[in-house]
């Protein structure tokens, strides 16, 4: 025998093969079984509720003989605390499921195999089923189950983010066929379904869903719900016997809202198709975005890699990780498509069909247009021209071709970005054609060097300098939006106003160089992120040295 600590013990005792072995186990603790539970993203699982199990078995020829019964009066299981924990109500804070009265029996002879399940959920619904079947597999199988559930905090058990669902589940399911060739018949509906995901901003509602198990072996899957003004829809098929795509789902939608938080809001009308082939995710179709706010200064920071790195193909592709994903996805993004931060004000139209194999870089084909205005040396310009191209390139580097610019009486000068994402290069022009530091002044000042006074002439003296320093100062802050680098104008607080750009060469190592825009000061910044929000930076100027510790 073996006592817990907590009460309860497991006993066994055997006499093999005349008299078999026997088993009993009183007020075992589930929580026994709680350390070696994998954590549900990252979160610990917890059990209450005690069980007892009592049985016997013996072999007889090809078979066995015996009974074996499991029983818990009640019990309950609960997550570890949740990142969205503050959200009035949340269940995570009790158990996501309760039970009462569960119970498993089973009697075996050599001749067949009987065994029943029951359990209820105080009051919340109950699974109750049963089947008896011979040894052999070709011996007939018979089973039925039945479940009715009207509270489903338990999906937070296998569904990650999913906050407060609710609805009713009920369904009866038969069991017929062989044991090789089990054959399923009945249905099941999901009504009145609702869902949070606080980590997409979204709020589902009007769910509702239906399983129809057909006698081929074959089941029809549909189901939709609502999520903004649209509603998505699902309807396939799910095979398991003889094919190679046992999954098959049809996903539309129009003008269903995707994501909806403070950085990112897309209303997206989706047309795809997801399947499971020879045990690969395949992905297929189109998604239009008529309508998305993007705010980039609240997205992440995306860390480039250094310039020195090269990466290879490995040797062994196979001992390589490979992603599951199979996809072929066309992504239109209509008129509305608004973007806004680090001074640019526009939007993003156009076509590009993304492509990704297992084991390979994600690809692209196709080009968006870039539209809006852009600050830039403390104006703020009409982007005239703006284009992002792929032509089987991967997704994160393509060639860009824009052009910003400020009119002033009859000069206009403006700023070229072109070449490819990671490595761009931008110039500064004018018509009719003058010096760049005239140029850079009509873009700052909105007049020439001539009527300048002389703190202004240093100012402009200043970013040409750091422009010829550094040619792809704007680029690269642009390019700091699809995940390059940092550079362009910011503060300082030891010189003010800086013209600078600055590099990741690790990524929690940041080093920054800045060219003061007012006098002929520079700074140099480091920064070095310790954990998630907090970093402590350090600037060394002309002026004087300073350090921090933020969080943001």
């Amino acid at each position: 025998c073996l006592g817990a600590a907590t009460g309860g013990a497991l006993c066994a005792s055997a006499n093999w093969p005349r008299e078999g072995m026997v088993v009993h186990g009183d007020a075992l603790p589930l929580s026994l079984v709680q350390p070696w539970l994998p954590k549900q993203e990252g979160r610990q699982i917890y059990l209450r509720g005690d069980l007892s199990l009592d049985g016997s078995f013996k072999p007889r020829g090809n078979a066995w003989e015996g009974s074996f019964r499991i029983a818990s009066p009640e019990g309950g299981i609960r997550l570890g605390e949740t990142r969205y924990a503050a959200v009035a109500g949340n269940p995570n804070r009790g158990e996501l499921l309760r039970y009462d009265q569960f119970s498993v029996q089973a009697d075996f002879t050599p001749q067949q195999i009987q065994a029943k399940l029951g359990i209820g959920f105080q009051g919340a619904g109950f699974v109750d089923a049963k089947f008896n079947t011979g040894w052999d597999a070709y011996a007939p199988l018979n089973g039925e189950l039945y479940l009715n559930m009207s509270r489903l905090y338990w999906l937070e058990l296998v569904v990650a983010d999913v906050v407060r669902p609710k609805g009713l589940v009920e369904g009866h399911v038969s069991l017929r066929g062989t044991r090789d060739k089990p054959l399923l018949g009945g249905d099941a509906t999901l009504s009145d379904f609702t869902a949070e995901y606080p980590s997409m901003g979204l709020t589902l509602s009007e769910g509702k869903g239906r399983f129809d198990a057909l006698p081929d072996g074959s089941a029809k899957i549909t189901a939709s719900a609502k999520s903004g003004q649209g509603t998505l829809n699902i309807d396939g098929g799910l095979s398991w016997f003889g094919t190679s795509t046992p999954l098959l789902l049809n996903i539309r939608g129009e003008n269903v809202l995707a994501y909806n938080t403070s950085e990112l809001r897309i209303i997206a009308n989706p047309d795809m198709q997801f399947g499971i082939t020879d045990n690969t995710m395949q992905l297929r179709g189109k998604v239009t975005v008529p309508e998305a706010d993007i705010d980039l200064e609240r997205l992440d920071r995306g860390t480039s890699v250094s310039e020195d790195v090269v990466v290879l193909d490995p040797v062994d592709p196979e001992e390589a990780p490979a992603s599951p994903l199979d996809m072929d996805l066309a992504i239109v993004l209509g008129d509305k498509v608004n973007m806004s931060g680090f001074g640019l004000k526009g939007g993003l139209s156009g076509q590009m069909q993304i492509r990704a194999r297992p084991g390979r870089e994600m690809t692209a084909n196709g080009g968006l247009d870039v539209r809006g205005r852009y600050k830039a040396y403390g104006q703020d310009l009409t982007i005239s021209r703006g284009q992002l191209t792929w032509n089987n390139n991967i997704v994160s580097d393509p060639r860009v071709s824009l052009r910003a610019e400020r009119k002033v009486g009859d000069v206009t000068a403006g700023i070229d970005v072109s070449g490819r994402a990671e490595s761009p290069r931008a110039d500064v022009w004018s018509e009719p054609a003058m010096s760049q530091s005239e140029a850079l002044s009509y873009l700052v000042l909105g007049r020439g060097l001539s009527t300048a006074s002389s703190d202004e002439t240093q100012q402009v003296s200043a970013a040409s300098a750091a422009l010829s320093a550094g040619s792809s100062l704007i680029a690269s802050q642009i390019g700091a939006k699809l995940g390059l680098d940092e550079a362009g104008v910011s503060e300082s607080s030891t010189v003010g106003s800086v013209v600078g750009f600055g590099k990741y060469l690790s990524p929690k190592l940041y080093v920054g160089y800045g060219v003061s825009m007012v006098g002929s000061g520079s700074v140099l910044t480091l920064k070095y992120l310790l954990s998630r929000g907090f970093d402590i930076e350090a600037e060394s100027s002309t002026v004087e040295t300073k350090g921090s510790v933020n969080w943001r």
